[in-house]
């Protein structure tokens, strides 16, 4: 039976389906991730990627965040053009970390209904978490709901004849 709209997804629904992913390098691979290790790995930045539309073109931009009650949660300064205009509007969010050394590394990609926060009492909570950095605590948050989540790591591909790799592992 399927959440009614604009329910959050349960973990099942949210997560990605278990497909191989291509990598353009030999000795690399790539494992799906569960949707439980997406959601961990969000909370490990605080820099993500915000795609939306914008006068009916494709837009992304850097924005700080936090991951709060399963909700990626965007401060938005007064005047932004992230605010009007994006409640209820499907966005798409990203966040990802590689080592350029090791050349491994994860993405995760979210896919959700936005909205405004407007609850003085949530604009209370969300205004006492710690923000990276220079953002200043604006009182006004764009909130987007992890509706899909999808989420990659590559790493060095075993040798032939070991083990599988499961998607999904810790670390």
């Amino acid at each position: 039976m399927d959440a009614p709209r604009g329910a959050p997804a349960s973990p099942e629904q949210r997560s990605s389906e278990r497909t191989p992913v291509p990598t353009t390098d030999d000795d690399r691979e790539v494992e799906v991730l569960a949707a439980a290790d997406c959601e961990r790995l969000l909370d490990t930045v605080r820099i993500g990627r915000l795609g939306y539309t914008l006068d009916a073109m494709p837009a992304i931009q850097p924005v700080s965040f936090r991951l709060h009650r399963s909700r990626v949660v965007i401060p938005v300064r007064a005047g932004s053009r992230l605010l009007p205009g994006r409640r209820g509007a499907v966005v798409a969010f990203e966040v990802d970390c590689f080592d350029e050394d090791t050349r491994t590394g994860w993405t995760v990609t979210v896919v959700g209904l936005s909205r405004s926060v407007t609850d003085p009492g949530e604009i209370a909570v969300l205004d006492t978490l710690p923000w990276p950095p220079p953002t200043t605590r604006p009182g006004r948050y764009l909130s987007v709901g992890l509706g899909l989540v999808r989420g990659w790591r590559t790493v060095p591909r075993q040798p032939a004849g070991s083990v599988a790799r499961l998607a999904g592992r810790s670390g």
